[in-house]
């Protein structure tokens, strides 16, 4: 049944309301839905970026994950659609790890714990391992509350998503993750202070790069 009702707008718009929730925390992954049904994959993905925030700002956990599994389902679709095959197979799987968790009776550990471990991976220069544990605690740190403390922690990890990448080599993915970040104000100024020089230029690149698309300039593909 929730297969079959989930993207009905009247059954969506009474979950946000039982769970206090704002309905235009959803526009963005509306609009990004509506992009990625006409095949317009890079505009998709940039909405569904910006949907990953909006839908953490739920409080209720079961809509919150409920949302994020729908943003990187969506994510992976539009990934396929320009080609980036591994990039989607990592939406897709976070997806699933999420849905998986909101079904747990138990968190595996504390968050805080999870991401301490990802941390320790990435000081030892593990960076492999860091990638895997910090792709884990954007699952694990679901469980944290009240959300400005989620917020802090997912861009912490997703900072070091960055480096780690960036540190493997693998700038391009590293650029993703600060793309990523764009998508709620203030978290790239929050990497960029823990960042080497040549992760800091390519924030900046990032950034500047976005600042052509968003403000009508054709995007660099």
């Amino acid at each position: 049944m929730q297969e079959l009702t989930r993207d009905l707008p009247g059954v969506k718009f009474v979950k946000y309301t039982m769970a206090g929730a704002e309905r235009e925390q959803r526009a963005s992954l509306d609009r990004g839905l509506t992009q990625l049904r006409a095949g317009e994959y890079d505009t998709a993905v940039r909405s569904l970026r910006q949907a990953m925030w909006d839908v953490e700002q739920i409080d209720q956990p079961s809509l919150r994950l409920e949302e994020l599994v729908e943003v990187h389902e969506a994510l992976a679709a539009a990934y396929t659609g320009l080609g980036k095959n591994q990039w989607s197979e990592e939406q897709r799987a976070l997806a699933q790890a999420l849905l998986e968790y909101g079904r747990r009776e138990n968190g595996s550990g504390s968050p805080e714990t999870v991401l301490a471990k990802a941390r320790a991976a990435y000081q030892a220069a593990h960076f492999r391992e860091a990638v895997t544990a910090f792709g884990q605690a954007l699952v694990e740190l679901e469980g944290l509350s009240p959300t400005p403390v989620r917020l802090k922690s997912l861009v912490d990890a997703r900072c070091h998503l960055v480096l780690a990448y960036f540190a493997l080599g693998r700038s391009d993915r590293a650029g993703e993750e600060v793309r990523q970040l764009t998508g709620l104000d203030g978290a790239t100024v929050s990497c960029r202070r823990q960042a080497p020089p040549p992760v800091r230029a390519l924030i900046s690149a990032v950034e500047a790069s976005e600042a052509r698309f968003t403000s009508g300039a054709p995007s660099d593909g």
